[in-house]
């Protein structure tokens, strides 16, 4: 059996944010999560949870107040983010400047650069000129450039902090498939939303609660629970406050009037298999 390679990992880990008051306040407290190679964790949980911590502790933004964090030392490990608000992480004033920091890139010509700059939007599905300024870009062209500059990094794991959380249906579903196309050529992904229909992508959910880890395991038991006693009101995602998506909402209220579906679904087309099924 194919033995899985840890690529981080966080030990017993807290982390307590300064302020004013003498004892600071805690975001999370005794966390031990194992990332492994070639995986797609969704990150959720109730606003104040401390699941976007997990952002700024594996990009290297925050500190730990105790624990470790473990990184795979053995191959080349490169983290790379996107967070949230787009601008957040702009650097340059143009498309060019924004690629320019990409590591590697000074060791281009200059025709070599702008071609490697080309593709990387083009991967993203971006046509624009280099010389554009970011500032004129809509909010989705201006989250995929930051997941272009991310890609052409060639990053062991993308960590993605509320992606789209700014961003209209269409370039969602835009940021999506660039980033599943990533992950489908091995990248690791931690996405971090409170989207919970996004969950649907995921090998493996992991839910925070009160600045612990309230679930880890498989998104379909994360919405339904299981063995046979499930019930809609006692899954991991009810008992954390959350609204499962419009999808396993559908799903339990087919099971509500007695339907038996042979297959519980996470996303559209799961339903209407389990819906022909019947």
């Amino acid at each position: 059996m194919h033995q899985k390679t840890l690529l981080a990992a966080l030990r017993q880990a807290s982390v307590v944010y300064r302020t004013d008051a003498e004892q600071g306040r805690q975001v999370w407290s005794d966390i031990t999560i194992d990332i492994f190679e070639g995986e797609w964790i969704v990150v959720t949980g109730p606003n104040g949870s401390g699941k976007s911590t997990l952002a700024s502790v594996l990009l290297g933004l925050c500190p730990l107040s105790g624990g470790q964090l473990v990184r795979e030392q053995r191959k080349r490990m490169l983290t790379r983010g996107v967070l949230q608000i787009p601008e957040a992480q702009f650097v340059g004033d143009t498309v060019e400047e924004e690629l320019q920091h990409v590591p590697g890139t000074q060791y281009l010509t200059h025709d070599e650069r702008a071609a490697f700059y080309q593709e990387a939007l083009q991967s993203v599905g971006l046509s624009i000129p280099l010389n554009r300024t970011l500032n004129t870009l809509s909010g989705g062209q201006k989250q995929l450039v930051n997941i272009a500059a991310a890609l052409a990094a060639k990053p062991a794991m993308l960590v993605l902090d509320e992606p789209t959380a700014m961003l209209d249906p269409a370039a969602r579903q835009e940021v999506i498939r660039t980033v599943r196309q990533a992950h489908k050529q091995g990248m690791t992904i931690v996405w971090i939303t409170h989207r919970l229909e996004e969950a649907a992508e995921a090998s493996r959910v992991i839910a925070f609660g009160g600045g612990r880890i309230a679930f880890d395991g498989a998104p379909v038991t994360f919405f339904y629970g299981e063995g046979d006693d499930r019930a809609e009101g006692s899954t991991p995602c009810s008992r954390l406050g959350l609204e499962p998506p419009f999808v396993v909402q559908t799903a339990w209220a087919l099971m509500a009037k007695g339907l038996q579906l042979h297959r519980l679904p996470l996303n559209a087309d799961e339903l209407a298999e389990a819906v022909s099924s019947l």
